[in-house]
C-alpha cells in the first residue's frame, strides 16, 4: 500500500495523533484464499446459471432461479455474485475461455491462411455440438441487458479480440490484405459466423457446406483489396 503523499507532512518522523497507526503498515496480508466450500457453491451456482441462461436466455431467469436450481440458499447468490448481470458475464467468461482452448487446440498446426480460419471454425462448431445453445447465449450483447452504462467487457468483444490477435499474427506474416484493421476485422468476422451460422441453421445446410462458405467468405474479407 503506498502512501507517500502522506509522508512530506511527517518531518518528525512521527505519526499525528490522530492516526491509526495500524493503516501505515507498508504491506498488507493478501486476502484469505475462498474455502472449498465458497469455491464449491460458486461453482454450482455458475453450473446452474449456465443451464438456465442456455435454456430460458437472460431475461428468462432471475437469480432466485439460479440459486434453487443450485440448490443453495438466495443469499448465497450474492455472496458471489453482486447481480443477474454479472453472474452471466462470469458464465459467458467461463464459455469464452472453452472455445479459446478449442480454438488453440485446432489452429496450432496450420500451414496457410485458408487452413487457418478453416480449424478455428471447425473449433466452432465442435464446441457448439458439445455444448448445444451455450455459445448462442454466451454471445448475447450486454449493451441490451444493462439498463445503466456498464464498463464491463461486452462477451462478444472478447471473442472479436481473440479473433483479432489471429488477424494480427496473419498480417505480421504477410498473409492478410495490408490496409487490414485487425480488431475491425475481428468484429466483423464474429458478426459474419453469427448471422451466417444463425442462416445456415433456418436453411438447414449441412455443417460441412456452411463450413466451406463461411470460410471461403472469411477468406475474401481479409485477402481482398480495393
Amino acid at each position: 500500500m503506498s502512501y507517500s503523499a502522506n509522508t512530506a507532512d511527517m518531518t518528525n518522523n512521527h505519526a499525528p495523533e490522530d492516526v491509526d497507526i495500524a493503516t501505515l503498515t507498508v504491506e498488507e496480508a493478501p486476502p484469505p484464499a475462498p474455502s472449498k466450500r465458497r469455491l464449491e457453491s460458486r461453482r454450482r451456482i455458475l453450473a446452474a446459471a449456465r443451464q438456465l441462461f442456455v435454456e430460458r436466455g437472460y431475461h428468462g431467469t432471475r437469480p432466485q432461479d439460479i440459486s434453487k436450481a443450485a440448490g443453495v440458499g438466495h443469499g448465497t447468490f450474492y455472496l458471489h455474485f453482486a447481480d443477474k448481470l454479472e453472474c452471466f458475464l462470469a458464465f459467458a467468461e467461463e464459455a469464452s475461455a472453452e472455445l479459446e482452448k478449442f480454438a488453440e487446440e485446432h489452429h496450432s498446426n496450420v500451414h496457410s491462411l485458408e487452413e487457418g480460419i478453416r480449424e478455428i471454425l471447425k473449433a466452432v462448431f465442435e464446441y457448439s455440438e458439445e455444448n448445444p445453445g451455450v455459445l448462442a447465449a454466451a454471445l448475447t450483447d450486454i449493451n441490451v441487458l444493462a439498463v445503466d452504462e456498464t464498463d464491463k467487457i461486452m462477451p462478444v468483444d472478447r471473442w472479436a479480440e481473440q479473433w483479432a490477435n489471429t488477424i494480427q499474427e496473419w498480417a505480421d506474416k504477410g498473409v492478410v490484405a495490408p490496409d487490414t484493421d485487425p480488431m475491425f476485422a475481428g468484429h466483423v468476422l464474429v458478426g459474419m459466423i453469427r448471422q451466417g451460422g444463425a442462416y445456415a441453421v433456418r436453411a438447414g445446410l449441412e455443417p460441412e457446406e456452411t463450413l466451406e462458405k463461411l470460410t471461403r467468405s472469411i477468406m475474401r474479407s481479409l485477402t481482398t483489396t480495393p
